[in-house]
Parts: C-alpha cells; sequence; structure tokens
C-alpha cells in the first residue's frame, strides 16, 4: 500500500480550455483560434502566460483570479476530469491505498471539482491553496500532519515544477503527460515513472 498524492489542474482536472481562455481573456486578446491553442497545448501554466504577454511578476495576481473564476466552470459543469481518470482513484482507493491532493487551486473549487465529479470521498485529505512558484513546503506540511515517510509517498502530476519539487523533498513522481506539460520536458526532469494514459498510470501506481 501505497500513499498516493495526485495534483488536480491537468493531472486529473482537464483545465486547458479553462486557463487559455481566462488568460486570453484578461489579456484582452481576440479568442484563440484552433492553432493557436494547439501552440500553448503542452506550456505549463506560467509558460503559457508569458506567451501571451504577462510578465512573471503578474503571475500572482491571476493564479488568485483565475482561482476565483473557475468556481462558475466548475458549476456549470464546464469542467470536467480527464477521461478514466476518476475509475483509476476509485481503483486505488478500492485496493487501500491512502489517496491525496496536492494543488495550488483553492480549496473551495478542489471541494466542488470532487464533489461534482463524485470522487471527494476516496480522499483523506486535500491540501490546497498551496504555493505558486514551489509545491515542496506544502509537500513536507502533507508528509509531517499525516506521518509519512518520503520514500513511502508518490506524487502524480503534471509540471516541471512539481517533479522539482518533489525531488527536493524525496518523493518518488509520476509524471502525466496529458497535463500542461510536454513529454520530453518530463522526461528531462527524469521522474521516477511517466505516464501516457490513465491505464498506464494504473499499472505504474499498483507496482510503486
Amino acid at each position: 500500500m501505497s500513499a498516493i498524492i495526485f495534483d488536480m489542474d491537468g493531472t486529473i482536472a482537464d483545465s486547458f480550455d479553462y486557463v487559455s481562455d481566462f488568460l486570453v481573456a484578461q489579456a484582452k486578446l481576440a479568442p484563440l483560434n484552433d492553432e493557436q491553442k494547439r501552440a500553448l497545448r503542452g506550456l505549463s501554466m506560467r509558460d503559457m502566460a508569458h506567451k501571451l504577454g504577462y510578465h512573471w511578476w503578474n503571475a500572482p495576481k491571476l493564479f488568485i483570479r483565475g482561482r476565483q473564476r473557475m468556481k462558475r466552470s466548475i458549476q456549470t459543469k464546464n469542467l470536467q476530469s480527464f477521461s478514466g481518470m476518476p475509475e483509476v482513484i476509485r481503483k486505488l482507493h478500492g485496493e487501500g491505498h491512502e489517496l491525496f491532493i496536492l494543488s495550488t487551486n483553492s480549496l473551495r473549487n478542489v471541494h466542488h471539482f470532487l464533489d461534482d465529479q463524485k470522487i471527494h470521498k476516496y480522499f483523506l485529505e486535500i491540501y490546497a491553496g498551496v504555493g505558486v512558484f514551489s509545491k515542496a513546503p506544502g509537500l513536507r506540511q502533507l508528509l509531517k500532519e499525516q506521518r509519512l515517510r518520503a520514500e513511502d509517498a508518490v506524487y502524480v502530476c503534471d509540471e516541471l515544477r512539481d517533479i522539482e519539487a518533489a525531488q527536493s523533498v524525496g518523493v518518488r513522481t509520476v509524471a502525466v503527460t496529458w497535463g500542461f506539460a510536454r513529454r520530453g520536458k518530463l522526461v528531462a526532469m527524469r521522474p521516477t515513472a511517466l505516464a501516457d494514459t490513465p491505464a498506464e498510470l494504473m499499472r505504474i501506481l499498483e507496482e510503486v
């Protein structure tokens, strides 16, 4: 049995359209066409913002405003989970794994999303609103409060900064390729494992 920590946006929740549309609207740009959206696919939220003309000092304000507005997308069911991920979560819970969420998103948004997807009950604890630029402090807090050893935990995530944070505290990582970072960049970060589909993620997590 392992303690499995999940990121939310880009890992469980398919947030790409919401994030890209929000950033475009905040920058007062014309709506993106399909080709322009494809060019943003595979970029982290930070890199996406930079490509759309934002400066690094805009990031904290954008994240806060974006989290506030995301609640509407969840309530109108515009934010959905990636196909297959609810089934992975249910199966892992059924096998006795301890499941957690660690997310930069707000606690309210995470609760609303998990409730909407009917998977809230499978998580022991939610750690939300953690640092925009590094999740390492949040991971340390989770490990301490849950009395877990770093080597007994796995972080399932989709961004380079997530892998870096987990590695800094000694937590193994499984990077998923359907989120905000391109596969090649994830590989370069040398996560413990890499999953291209939820089914592959399930197989990996059953073996760690």
